[in-house]
């Protein structure tokens, strides 16, 4: 939580400063109108989630929080944009652009690890799941190239290998996904997949606002954003209730 503030204040300083004394742009307005969309509804569904889960124990929506923390780093893209307009060294628009695919990495690895909880990975060993998907999407963040040269439509620089890793998002999210699938098949459950509805929809929401640059893309994918997490959050309950 308190990462997810640090991220909202910064986000906010950008704004200030780029509507205080910088003549924005539509694309610019749309872009901050959507981070801040993103930014309230990650730390609303966190407060809610934390609350009602706060007595049960549950690795799934524990790791779906992380999800949407994950999330906040989007709003770095605010101050890559700042800093793009009054010309600050590049040096810091690669940090930044690590930082955001820093906080996409972790939150296709939370994906991953929520699932293999649904299958019966071992509660006393989160720990371990945590640190190694905050190593790996560290390392990740570290290892890609980036050209500064180049700013993407995305609002960020251009990172090399970008199809690949890519891939290999899709491919970790879909594992995640799937291991309710398979666990809604084993068990005969519909609320697993439900739950696993749910988390398409989030998924698709999240990639959707991530990529989009239309005002009528972003309205589409809070829609989803919203309604995945009501779905998921509300049948991982029901499963705890009975458990």
């Amino acid at each position: 939580m308190s990462i997810a503030i640090l991220l909202i204040t910064g986000f906010t300083v950008a704004v200030i400063l780029l509507f205080g004394g910088i003549t924005a742009g539509k694309e610019i307005k749309l872009l901050a109108v959507s981070l801040a969309g993103e930014l309230v509804y990650a730390l609303v569904a966190m407060v809610i989630l934390y609350f009602s889960f706060r007595k049960t124990k549950s690795p799934e929506i524990f790791f779906f929080i992380i999800f949407l923390v994950s999330m906040c780093f989007d709003s770095l893209k605010a101050l890559f944009v700042l800093f793009n307009t009054i010309n600050v060294a590049p040096y810091y628009g690669v940090l930044l652009t690590r930082a955001v695919y820093f906080g996409r990495f972790l939150g296709t690895l939370a994906i991953l690890v929520s699932g293999l909880f649904s299958l019966g990975a071992e509660y006393q060993r989160m720990e371990i799941y945590i640190g190694v998907a905050f190593l790996l999407a560290f390392t990740l963040s570290a290892a890609i190239t980036v050209d500064m040269t180049q700013i993407d439509s995305i609002n960020l620089y251009k990172m090399g290998h970008a199809r690949e890793l890519s891939l290999i998002s899709v491919i970790f999210l879909f594992f995640g996904v799937f291991n309710y699938v398979l666990n809604a098949v084993q068990n005969s459950s519909k609320d697993h997949l439900l739950i696993a509805a749910g988390l398409t929809l989030v998924i698709a929401g999240r990639e959707l606002l991530f990529y989009t640059n239309s005002a009528i893309y972003a309205a589409i994918a809070f829609i989803l954003l919203v309604s995945g997490a009501i779905l998921f959050g509300e049948r991982t309950h029901a499963v705890h209730l009975w458990t």
